[in-house]
């Protein structure tokens, strides 16, 4: 498929200062795979292929490319650098390799269940072997039980903070980030399918009552623009993030969530 021109500038970029001889492919995940790109809000979500694992001074050399990276443009290019060998295997085995997010450059794991399979779903390639050509690893069952364990850590905590202080919802990047992450993580358990973040509220419009489509809409409006759903009332925005997180947390997980 055809990736906007930002996306392809950056990429291009990237593949010019990149070390010499050590990226053998770069390839895209997250929502450009399912076909969003929302200029401002996006991140380029990557995976690069490297030759061969490398050395602490390739390392650093990798550091300076994604110091490069952030001058020259706005856009975060988040990512890991791996190899062809760590994309065939279980990403729960990844050994920690370099990574860039927001802007931080570390050694680790970007959440790799996730990575592998929207890859080899959806994935885009820019430069190297196809992803089909790489064999990537995926099970539908480890991806399920991940996206469930998801909503019940990560975002139940977030759900029972919400529930306590829901004002702490009533900001707009709040809202967007709370209803359409939980919504994301249910379209998988419910269609067994991966989308974007803006396409999971759309069918969120469509799988949920009435009763929550007000803040649907309002956190799709926050990432794509349109009317604000709430003007002034910051309070009743904070109120439905809260509610709304916690009945989605509930329903997928069989589990209420503690308000105490």
């Amino acid at each position: 498929m055809d990736i906007p021109a930002q996306v392809a500038d950056v990429c291009d970029h990237f593949l010019r200062i990149a070390p010499a001889g050590l990226v053998e492919g770069l390839h895209l995940h997250g929502g450009l795979a399912f076909g969003e790109w929302v200029p401002g809000q996006s991140d380029i979500d990557f995976v690069a292929v490297l030759s061969h694992r490398p050395t602490d001074a390739e390392v650093e050399l990798l550091r300076e490319t994604h110091e490069a990276m952030a001058s020259y443009s706005p856009i975060h290019f988040d990512g890991m650098h791996v190899l062809a060998g760590d994309l065939a295997g279980d990403p729960r085995a990844c050994p920690d390799v370099p990574t860039i997010l927001g802007g931080y450059f570390s050694e680790g794991v970007l959440d790799p269940v996730i990575a592998w399979h929207e890859l080899a779903r959806s994935g885009i390639t820019v430069h190297g072997p196809p992803l089909a050509d790489l064999a990537v690893w995926t099970s539908p069952d480890v991806l399920r039980d991940h996206t469930l364990d998801n909503l019940d850590t990560y975002w139940r905590a977030n759900a029972e903070a919400l529930a306590k202080m829901p004002s702490e919802g009533a900001a707009e990047d709040a809202c967007c980030w709370c209803v359409l992450g939980v919504a994301r993580l249910h379209h998988l358990l419910v269609t067994g399918e991966m989308t974007s973040k803006s396409a999971a509220g759309r069918w969120g419009l469509e799988h949920y009552p009435e009763r929550w489509h007000r803040v649907l809409r309002d956190a799709v409006r926050v990432r794509e623009g349109g009317a604000d759903e709430y003007g002034d009332d910051r309070a009743a925005r904070g109120l439905d993030t809260a509610a709304f997180t916690a009945s989605v947390v509930t329903e997928a997980t069989g589990r209420p969530i503690s308000r105490r």
